[in-house]
């Protein structure tokens, strides 16, 4: 059984990408077909067995926690059909640590220090929707980091890995942060999930600011990983990034059409647009 019991799930962020709709709608509760976004990395831990999910949120973003403390287990789908929500808030405690000012990813993770009190635990980006449960995957091999297979041209988006094998294992060697494709040392992209030791905070606190004067998470794994073996397990299934426009419409057009009321109507009303 897992010891991991607490998540961690960012959304500070500015939504920038999504003016003007994010001056009056978190980025974070924009849907995705017939869930907000971030319900699919909350639906994520919880599935995964964790018992505390701590939200990063900015100080005008309490719309978000609010969300999640009312959010109700017939929201999670049909596996909790059954679940009634006391019955899910008995078992996983939802609350919220605050990130002053827009300081990067690490220095989001880096807020959530006190309430993670020094136990192992997880990274979800909401940004990342992977239709199967990738933080599952990490549960067994913690620290861990999920990796995906890039094509060469997208290598750029990236924090790219230096791999190595390593006892029948694929263990992270180095980080580059968003390479030049010819200069990537692997296709191997991070993805955003993640599970870290505390320790982790230690190299986050102590991290100079990086791109964009901002504290980032890949400087201070790059640090981390020296004392800290660090395991990659690839993920092949489909993932959406919906932290951009066309991500989220791409990722709501694919779960409509595997819907099973709407898949259909859907599929045909696609067919006569592209037809135009």
């Amino acid at each position: 059984m897992s010891t991991l019991k607490v998540a961690v799930i960012p959304v500070a962020g500015r939504g920038t990408r999504w003016m003007p709709i994010s001056r009056s709608v978190p980025k974070e509760l924009l849907p995705v077909w017939r869930r907000t976004s971030a319900s699919y990395a909350f639906e994520e831990a919880v599935s995964a067995g964790f018992e505390e999910i701590i939200f990063v949120i900015s100080p005008d973003k309490h719309d978000v926690l609010e969300h999640f403390l009312r959010f109700d287990a017939s929201d999670l789908g049909p596996d909790y059909s059954g679940l009634s929500w006391s019955k899910l808030h008995e078992r996983v405690r939802v609350h919220a640590c605050i990130q002053e000012k827009p300081r990067g990813l690490g220095h989001a993770i880096l807020c959530a220090e006190h309430d993670v009190a020094g136990r192992p635990f997880a990274v979800l980006l909401p940004d990342e929707v992977l239709m199967d449960n990738g933080i599952s995957m990490l549960l067994d091999c913690s620290p861990a980091v999920l990796l995906m297979d890039v094509p060469f041209e997208q290598r750029a988006n990236y924090g790219i890995v230096v791999p190595e094998e390593r006892d029948g294992a694929l263990w992270i060697r180095d980080l580059v942060e968003k390479p030049k494709p010819e200069d990537a040392p692997s296709s191997l992209a991070v993805t955003g999930r993640y599970t870290f030791t505390p320790e982790i905070f230690e190299c986050l606190r102590t991290q100079a600011p990086g791109l964009a004067g901002e504290i980032q998470l890949t400087d201070a794994m790059r640090r981390y990983t020296a004392a800290h073996p660090l395991r990659g397990v690839i993920y092949r299934g489909v993932r959406h990034d919906v932290g951009q426009p066309s991500g989220l419409l791409t990722a709501s057009l694919d779960f409509g059409l595997r819907d099973p009321e709407y898949g259909d109507s859907l599929r045909a009303a696609v067919a006569e647009l592209l037809k135009k």
